[in-house]
């Protein structure tokens, strides 16, 4: 095993690392982190539960499961709540443009 196993999502009621609000930390099903409002809120799209071990897991609702099922409650992204988010990523351009790729060639032998 040449890379060391990955720690274990947040999980459970915390704060927020940027605003200190109240928040749970949730795992999705694709096994990620992701940061809740602890309030519920019927306005909320994330169906928050916890399994008998005692992790909180969320899903988001969708077209094909539109509501709470057994005992979900609705919950808001803090994404979408927080006071002091996070800046965003931009992208890493992928292709340079011509001007930059023919400044960096380098000389061929008859070149030098």
């Amino acid at each position: 095993m040449p890379y060391p196993p990955r720690p274990p999502a947040a999980n459970g009621p915390g704060l927020c690392p940027s605003c200190f609000a109240r928040i749970i930390w949730c795992v999705t099903e694709h096994q990620r982190a992701q940061m809740v409002d602890a309030d519920r809120d019927e306005r909320g799209n994330q169906a928050v539960r916890q399994d008998r071990t005692g992790r909180y897991l969320v899903r988001q609702l969708t077209k094909d499961r539109p509501s709470t099922e057994g005992s979900e409650a609705l919950h808001m992204p803090h994404v979408a709540t927080c006071s002091a988010p996070a800046p965003r990523r931009t992208a890493t351009p992928t292709r340079m443009s011509a001007a930059r790729v023919r400044q960096g060639v380098r000389p061929v032998r008859w070149q030098r």
